[in-house]
């Protein structure tokens, strides 16, 4: 008999190993009676992938001694929450039965590729599941899910819990996650096992991830085109979570930081007609304030200090000063992840992804009527971008008279558009839009370079004598920076925005 479910809704959680027992204890006060099985999962591709490349999940699972074959198709995915069409059969074996599967399941894999298909790699875990109750009379399935991924001699330990909506509605299980973020410390999981097991299987390390393009399309409302860049904004930010968490690779950092900067630009370019709760607000200001010092560490250490490096006569006092230095950025990452933890990151992540799922900004019936009535979002988008540009150019024009204060504020008020300008590039085209994002580039990076600077002469101040000589020099360095300032290179840019053609 098939059993298929045209879509599948659930939340994943990626729960700390730590934390397995307190989650067993907490839900065995639940009046719900756990059923435990083993699962043996045996993923199927092509030599060259096809099918994950295509979004096909494709396996024969044994439960006891039954044996089901599953194929899943890539579905909406945000913030731990997807849904996606599932197809599930009984099979015999291990092998995969395609006579089983109904012809809108064959569908997804075409015959060519049937062929081709191979075993790539197995999930081995133990699922622990109860059936609750959840707000609004919702019913779900939780299951806790710990093990591992295995594909040829490389592994990957699986500690994971998986809500399955089975009535009700989706505000269900993000009430329950919210939950148990705030516990124990989960991060809401948009990576399935079958991907996490296709990058294992290839050797794919995890990378920091930059941001990617936000699907924006001509004709969209301004409400869609709110919800696609905070989303995007998010998902930039959630991927790179854990490597921040768990990583020393220091890019990790500076996107999670790049990431709540769009944000948080996203949230002000809109905040006329989208009104985030200040609850939330608050979530971002403290989560970008516990990685700042940390990314400060790092840029001294990895960016200023090369460049001034091979001007110092000493090397031995060189590796001294270092060494103090480097004493105290393992300090700053040290404070950086007790006061991430502090934050909750992974409970304010599911906090925006159901305030976005509810439309939290539609306050009444006079807001939603309000949002409706709004232009497009190409006519809005272009509105806003003049806006930022007058702003920008304002103080462009009398750059030589502006105090330090004030061009620290024109900085800020380039980056803002230039983000703004990114967010909507997919509904403008031409090489007039690559011309002024590449100016608003230059100008923000001269513009930077002194509050580099200034950042480098504080941190320089706190490791005081116990840099030695090398630190001396250091400051002298930075303080020779200062004073000779960047002033013609950054007068060039605010003329050449001046002179560039806008492109709306």
């Amino acid at each position: 008999m098939t059993n298929q479910h045209p879509q599948e809704i659930e939340l994943k959680l990626q729960l700390p190993p730590g934390a397995v027992d307190a989650f067993l204890a907490r839900m065995a006060r639940r009046r719900a009676r756990p059923v435990a099985l083993t699962f043996v999962t045996r993923y199927f591709d092509t030599p060259d992938f096809a099918l994950s490349a295509a979004g096909v999940a494709l396996r024969v699972r044994r439960a006891g001694r039954r044996w089901l074959q599953t194929l899943k198709t890539e579905g909406a995915r945000q913030g731990g929450l997807s849904r996606r069409i599932e197809f599930e059969m009984p099979t015999r074996g291990g092998a995969l039965d395609w006579t089983r599967f109904p012809p809108e399941a064959l569908a997804y894999v075409p015959e060519a590729l049937r062929g081709e298909v191979v075993p790539v790699f197995e999930t081995h875990f133990r699922r622990t599941a109860w059936q609750v109750n959840g707000r609004a009379g919702a019913r779900i399935e939780v299951a806790l899910d710990v093990g591992e991924i295995v594909a040829g001699t490389r592994s990957q330990p699986i500690s994971e819990v998986e809500l399955e909506l089975k009535a009700g509605q989706p505000d269900a299980l993000f009430a329950l996650a919210l939950e148990w973020a705030g516990i124990f410390g989960c991060l809401p999981l948009d990576l399935s096992k079958a991907e996490r097991g296709v990058r294992l299987a290839r050797g794919v390390a995890a990378a920091p991830m930059k941001s990617a393009e936000v699907a924006l399309c001509h004709g969209l409302s301004v409400e869609d085109g709110f919800a696609a860049i905070v989303q995007g904004c998010l998902a930039h930010f959630q991927a790179n979570l854990p490597g921040v968490l768990a990583s020393d690779d220091i890019e990790y950092v500076h996107q999670a930081r790049v990431a709540l900067r769009r944000l948080r630009a996203a949230l002000r370019l809109f905040r006329g007609v989208c009104v985030v709760p200040q609850a939330l607000m608050a979530g971002a200001r403290g989560i970008a304030a516990s990685l700042g010092p940390a990314r400060d560490w790092d840029v001294l250490a990895v960016e200023t200090l090369p460049v001034i490096a091979p001007h110092y006569p000493d090397a031995d006092a060189w590796r001294r000063g270092l060494a103090a230095i480097e004493a105290r950025r393992q300090e700053a990452r040290a404070a950086m992840r007790a006061a991430l933890g502090a934050t909750q990151p992974g409970a304010w992540l599911l906090g925006m992804q159901r305030w976005l799922l509810q439309q939290g900004w539609r306050t009444d019936a006079t807001q939603a009527q309000r949002l409706a009535q709004l232009a497009p979002l190409d006519d809005w988008a272009r509105r806003m971008l003049k806006r930022g540009h007058r702003r920008i150019a304002r103080d462009a024009r009398t750059f030589g008279t502006l105090s330090p204060a004030a061009r620290h504020a024109l900085r800020i008020a380039i980056k803002r558009q230039r983000y703004a300008v990114e967010f909507f590039q997919p509904l403008f085209a031409g090489k007039r839009l690559v011309r002024y994002l590449a100016i608003l580039r230059d100008a923000q990076d001269s513009l930077g370079r002194a509050n580099d600077a200034r950042v480098a002469s504080t941190l320089m101040a706190v490791v005081g004598a116990a840099a030695g000589p090398m630190g001396d020099f250091v400051r002298g360095w930075l303080a020779a920076r200062l004073a000779a300032g960047d002033d013609n290179a950054c007068a060039v840019h605010m003329q050449t925005f001046l002179d560039t053609p806008t492109f709306w």
